[in-house]
């Protein structure tokens, strides 16, 4: 399972947080013996369908981490 994925599902990213690594089937995400892997993924916001959510603020992995953020949701996947 993607890494991202996970951490959707068990509530600790918002659950609109979308990549494309997440459609590709048997990608597991970056080896994990990678001290500093590169994150070069486009994310975009399944509430706003842009790079930015609903807040204008940029959709990706660490930002929409952040439960304080407006517009974040947990939980099970939309």
């Amino acid at each position: 399972m993607h890494p991202l994925r996970e951490r959707i599902l068990d509530g600790r990213t918002c659950r609109h947080l979308r990549t494309k690594g997440l459609f590709i089937p048997g990608e597991e995400g970056p080896p994990a013996d990678l001290p500093h892997p590169a994150d070069t993924a486009a994310f975009w916001c399944c509430m706003s369908g842009y790079a930015l959510g609903p807040d204008h603020r940029p959709a990706n992995d660490r930002r929409c981490s952040d439960p304080a953020r407006a517009c974040f949701e947990g939980g099970a996947e939309a």
